[in-house]
């Protein structure tokens, strides 16, 4: 049996349970040739977790066909997305082929199933360590060796390989067979890639009497293609592409890291993105260089300051059972408080708003300022009104009771109901609710203690409520169905 010290036990053994880091394997320099790193990479992000990645490469001058060697592309890839075009004259792609057939203990184990590998022993008294050959038998549930005429199983022991990594690589690496033509002097490689997304987060500053906020917004970029793809260039799409394969869920990244950009604060003098449509979508470039490392979460800034004039208003709904009698009033409840405004030329040329979270505070005079709620804003195009439901108000009350109920015809389809709706405000200033009451079938309000308006299929009133007052509002609705 062969011995082996500790240094060169560690130099070839594979732990089973971290993957291996080493530089990326590459053929023979005479039959290939090596474009080294990425420049001038553009990244453009989607908001469904899908990249576009354009870049250059460098060429080794010389005519006639030849193989190149590509690296530093994520495993998850859409492989068919890849494209290769040439820099300085035409160029023709004869085959490509990306390989994922990443070096690690399970592609190890795998490779030399059936195979004789190493296991090494380590003596419990001298340290002593020897290589004792093992046949890889199985790897379904674990690894199953045979040694010396038994089968071992449960490996916290390490396994040592020959050092024949034919075929597989540190990272994904793309091959191509390619003809230059006169001229070419470098590639261009464009693909698809999972893993990559962004997200809008808003920043609402409301002010203290309520009548308009300091709107800002930040982009958060994450990159879980396990490669870097640090950008020259980064673009954000707002708005939905269609793609022809589901989505498959985004993994948890190995480690995740949460950066602002602060090159991209408007507090440090540097120019915000610029936007601009492009046919369905928006798109949004980052200025200047944006390093993306893999498992990072990044926030750029994307939408300066703007003031905005806001409207609060209280909002109390309810489907009330016209069908039925119903004795005694309901439980009261309090009705929502709902932020909304106008998304009008709030700059020149118009302001589309990115679908995100809106986070809302409202300005104090102590203790800065307060938490007043959230809500998620759909993707909103310059003309279109905002709302966002915050909470609810704790000082107003709403009682609803059905006061009256007749049926119309014997089987109750037709009926006619009258209703109480009494509105509490505990508040030190008036208070303003919306009711909204949806009705169901054909109906109409027959009669109410004070005007109203039909919208779709909901009645809807205003009630003025003075402070530390209540009112009380009525009305009778026949329903046919």
């Amino acid at each position: 049996m062969s011995r082996l010290n500790r240094p060169a036990a560690a130099a070839v053994a594979a732990v089973l349970a971290a993957p291996l880091l080493m530089a990326p394997i590459r053929a023979d320099a005479d039959t290939h040739d090596g474009t080294g790193a990425a420049k001038d990479r553009v990244v453009t992000v989607f908001s469904n977790g899908l990249g576009q990645v354009w870049e250059r490469r460098g060429l080794a001058k010389g005519s006639g066909p030849r193989e190149v060697l590509l690296d530093g592309i994520s495993d998850r890839t859409v492989a068919e997305s890849l494209r290769i075009g040439g820099l300085g004259g035409d160029l023709s792609v004869r085959e490509q082929i990306l390989n994922t057939n990443l070096l690690s203990p399970r592609s190890l184990l795998e490779r030399y199933l059936g195979k004789e590998i190493g296991y090494i022993k380590v003596h419990p008294t001298t340290g002593e360590e020897r290589i004792v050959p093992a046949t890889v038998v199985s790897l379904a549930g674990g690894v199953v060796l045979r040694m010396n005429g038994k089968l071992v199983t449960g490996m916290p022991q390490r396994l040592a390989f020959p050092d024949d990594t034919a075929g597989m690589v540190t990272s994904p690496t793309l091959s191509a067979r390619i003809v230059p033509g006169a001229g070419v002097d470098g590639l261009t490689l464009t693909y698809l890639t999972e893993g990559l997304s962004w997200s809008t987060d808003y920043t609402a500053l409301l002010a203290e009497d309520g009548a308009g906020i300091k709107l800002e917004a930040w982009a958060t970029v994450a990159n879980a293609t396990r490669v870097d793809l640090d950008a020259a260039h980064l673009r954000l799409v707002a708005g939905q592409v269609n793609r022809v394969a589901p989505q498959p869920p985004m993994p948890k990244a190995v480690r995740m890291m949460a950066t602002r950009e602060a090159a991209m604060d408007s507090a440090a003098g540097a120019a915000l993105p610029t936007r601009e449509a492009a046919g369905a979508v928006h798109v949004y470039t980052i200025n200047g260089a944006v390093a993306l490392p893999s498992g990072s979460r990044k926030q750029v800034a994307l939408i300066g300051q703007v003031s905005v004039p806001v409207t609060e208003t209280l909002i109390s709904a309810h489907h009330p059972q016209v069908f039925a009698r119903h004795r005694g009033m309901l439980q009261p409840t309090h009705p929502n408080l709902q932020l909304s405004f106008d998304n009008k030329s709030l700059v020149p040329g118009g302001l589309p708003l990115p679908a995100g979270a809106v986070r809302v505070y409202r300005e104090g005079a102590k203790g800065g300022s307060l938490f007043a709620g959230a809500d998620q804003m759909s993707d909103t195009p310059d003309g279109e009104t905002v709302k966002l439901a915050l909470g609810r108000a704790f000082d107003v009350t709403v009682t609803r009771e059905q006061v009256s109920h007749t049926r119309l015809d014997a089987n109750g389809r037709n009926v006619e109901a009258a209703f109480k709706i009494v509105v509490k405000n505990g508040r030190g200033a008036p208070a303003r609710v919306r009711v909204e009451e949806y009705l169901p079938g054909d109906w109409t309000i027959v009669e109410t203690s004070q005007k109203h308006e039909r919208v779709a299929n909901s009645a809807r009133w205003t009630v003025e409520v003075p402070a530390k007052g209540e009112k009380a509002l009525t009305y009778w609705a026949r329903i046919l169905r």
